[in-house]
């Protein structure tokens, strides 16, 4: 079966959505710094960013579901475009804290209606492969776009840096716009989301957020301590593994089911927290990278094939936004303890933690998936 063509679109769409959200990641601190902030307000102003995001999420689920994924997909692709130009006016940083809260609601409203359009054209032998081809755009802009980033803002020039995203922000609005609207009402009523049909699945995500929040936050500090290098190529070979494997795990869990390929996921991704506080060189390291690329790339599209499968077309939106505010809260709420865990017992116990946190929403997924 060929792939329909708003899939292309809606890809490239989720691509240059990406690609102007990641051109920020290595320079946004610096343009915090020029601004005469410290290192807490760097760290609240991404905080900000995630609480917008978890906090719209729901609302983001809601519209798609009673207006259309394609209006979500506009307004998020549409905030993020205007957001960017509007970096080029900050000048003090009670303005870019505004700016940091409107700019991430942007990410609730696209991703929660990218990952809706994607779940009403995804034919269901095929639902968990759509969903892992959806999660592709991230990883791959990532190994380019805050390369780009740092080429543009060279010399202190955040400007030309934020016209670049809102252009690349445009074009998400433009393809957004040629999209059909794939929320089909005629004959259909609403129906009311049960959270007890996804609530074990999102406990699952939301153990994933804590993994990635531990690497994505303490990772860099940790290898520095123990002097084995620069954190970069652990995620350049983690974004790396997931392009085959958010594709392929997806697959695989259409073919054997959603619990035989996400259960043997979420083993990976405790091997590989497990292995990280291990490390004494760079080789450990690097097969903690390919393995958490392994689990992480194979589980999150599994996840959201699992619960599309468990509601109705026009409660998808909704579903999905659940759960990808347990990943946000995952990410966050895991971060903020972990923290507090490091400073009393060193980076390495972030990690046995994660595992820990894994283990168990893993268990509790077992024991439910057995039950089915």
């Amino acid at each position: 079966m060929a792939y329909p063509w708003p899939l292309f679109v809606a890809l490239a769409a989720n691509f240059f959505f990406f690609f102007s959200f990641q051109s920020l990641f290595s320079v946004f601190p610096l343009f915090v710094t020029s601004l005469g902030g410290k290192a807490a307000a760097i760290g609240a102003l991404q905080g900000t960013f995630a609480l917008a995001a978890v906090i719209f999420r729901p609302i983001a689920g809601w519209v798609c579901d009673r207006v259309g994924r394609k209006t979500g997909l506009i307004f998020g692709s549409f905030v993020f475009a205007l957001s960017m130009l509007l970096y080029c006016l900050i000048k003090d940083l009670k303005s870019l804290f505004i700016l940091r809260a409107f700019h991430g609601t942007g990410i609730a409203f696209f991703t929660t209606a990218f990952a809706a359009f994607l779940s009403d054209i995804a034919p269901p032998e095929k639902r968990g492969e759509i969903m892992g081809l959806g999660g592709i755009a991230a990883p791959v802009s990532l190994l380019f776009a805050p390369l780009l980033g740092d080429f543009l803002a060279c010399g202190g020039n955040f400007s030309r840096l934020f016209l670049s995203g809102a252009g690349f922000g445009a074009l998400a609005v433009i393809l957004s716009l040629s999209l059909p609207e794939t929320l089909k009402r005629s004959g259909q009523s609403h129906n009311s989301l049960s959270l007890a049909q996804i609530f074990v699945p999102v406990i699952l995500t939301m153990a994933i957020g804590v993994s990635y929040g531990s690497v994505i936050t303490f990772l860099p500090v940790f290898l520095a301590e123990r002097a084995i290098g620069p954190a970069g190529f652990f995620y350049s070979l983690f974004s790396l593994t997931l392009v085959p494997t958010l594709i392929f795990g997806g697959r695989l869990s259409d073919k054997l089911g959603r619990g035989r390929v996400a259960i043997p996921a979420a083993g990976l991704v405790i091997l590989a927290m497990g292995f990280i506080p291990l490390s004494r060189t760079r080789w450990l390291l690097v097969l903690s990278a390919l393995i958490y690329g392994f689990g992480y790339g194979a589980l999150r599209p599994t996840i959201d094939a699992l619960i599309i499968d468990r509601v109705f077309p026009l409660a998808r939106g909704e579903a999905l936004g659940f759960n990808y505010t347990g990943f946000d809260l995952g990410i966050g709420l895991g971060s903020l303890l972990l923290g507090y865990l490091a400073q009393g017992y060193g980076y390495s116990s972030v990690y046995a933690a994660s595992a820990i946190v894994m283990a168990v929403a893993g268990a509790i997924f077992l024991r439910e998936v057995s039950k089915c």
